[in-house]
């Protein structure tokens, strides 16, 4: 009796620590797993191939264009493909390069005083490193101008032209350094020292070219951007300063209606020059936008963006998503000045051209 009840106990002893056991497995089992650690930052990629064709009504290669510069005939305007990784809490180190092939690449570049600098620096649109310490990003090298309200990518852009604002009343890029801020959740400010304008080797004058950004988001559909740049641009000893001021609002009037504003002053000693550019754009469907842009300019003070005279440019551009990340644009533009500027096939001037473009961006893009 005495061995059978033994037997029995150490069998309820070891009933009980098999069900702790299970239950005990079980409730680990119900417990949520531990999150992994975050790992590093992924490397995001990006690029399109961007390609038109255009016909001018007065048979020429059209002029005062920033890179729909061929008349009649197919062109591949600019193939891209950018790495960048960004910076933040956990990463504090970042890098962007972005490599540019195509006649727009060799456009950007072409203001670059050193000799043989336009083949070096032409496929490197932008190349910096980035530093966060605590809330100001640090980005050195080289980098896109803040200035305008349009960029060299034409899929970025309302329309597919860019404007004569663009092209040839502000820098394209700068070498040099950047500090930005974000003040709260409605204000940003950064600061610019740089060689000067499309300058990557050179830096005139005693100081470097300097300037200021402030960008205001006051609510969800309106911000506005305002810059102030200065810097001796010509390599004369004794050459005057170059100031330009920029601003461009924009206002989300509508869940289908945006509208932007871009202003333009710059002087440069005895010269000055301005121009302001208007845009509305009306998104009709999710893959169709109808886009219309008007600008006004005022050269005639120095010449500084070669007019020579006031101009204005009426363009009305249609925008779809074909399919996926194929987007074509049908544009139509005209350019008028108060003197006979623009050529023609037969040798003589007007004062307008006109031109019917059609242009195609492939846009793609993931992390590796």
């Amino acid at each position: 009796m005495t061995r059978a009840y033994g037997r029995v106990s150490r069998v309820k002893v070891v009933l009980a620590a098999v069900v702790f056991g299970l239950c005990g497995t079980a409730s680990r089992a119900q417990e949520p797993a531990p999150s992994p650690s975050p790992g590093p930052s992924r490397i995001e990629v990006t690029g399109f191939v961007d390609v038109y064709y255009a016909y001018n009504l007065n048979k020429v290669d059209p002029v005062f264009r920033t890179f729909d510069v061929q008349d009649n005939t197919f062109s591949l305007s600019l193939a891209e493909v950018a790495f960048a990784k960004t910076v933040s809490g956990d990463s504090r180190l970042g890098f962007r390069v972005d490599l540019d092939f195509g006649k727009t690449a060799q456009l950007v570049a072409a203001y670059e005083p050193g000799e043989g600098d336009v083949d070096i620096y032409q496929y490197i649109q932008q190349a910096y490193g980035s530093l966060l310490t605590g809330k100001v990003q640090w980005d050195v090298g080289k980098f896109v101008t803040p200035i305008g309200a349009e960029v060299i990518e034409s899929q970025d852009n309302w329309n597919y032209t860019r404007s004569i604002l663009f092209g040839y009343a502000i820098p394209f890029y700068h070498v040099g350094v950047r500090a930005s801020v974000p003040v709260n959740d409605k204000l940003s400010l950064a600061g610019f020292v740089m060689n000067g304008w499309n300058n990557s080797s050179e830096m005139y004058g005693s100081t470097p070219c300097l300037a200021l950004q402030a960008t205001l988001k006051p609510t969800a559909r309106l911000s506005w951007i305002a810059n102030y740049m200065a810097g001796q641009e010509l390599p004369d000893a004794d050459a005057p300063t170059r100031h330009l001021f920029d601003t461009t609002m924009t206002l989300v009037a509508s869940p289908k209606l945006s509208l932007m504003a871009n202003l333009d002053y710059g002087t440069e000693g005895a010269v000055d020059w301005w121009g302001v550019a208007g845009y509305a754009k009306f998104q009709a469907r999710d893959n169709w936008a109808l886009v219309g842009r008007y600008e006004y300019l005022d050269d005639t003070a120095g010449g500084f963006m070669t007019l020579t005279t006031k101009a204005q440019t009426v363009t009305v551009t249609s925008d779809h998503l074909i399919a996926g990340n194929l987007k074509a644009r049908l544009e139509y533009r005209t350019d008028f000045a108060d003197e006979a500027i623009f050529p023609k096939d037969d040798g003589s001037y007007k004062k307008s051209q006109t031109t019917l473009t059609v242009g195609l961006v492939y846009s793609f893009g993931g992390k590796i």
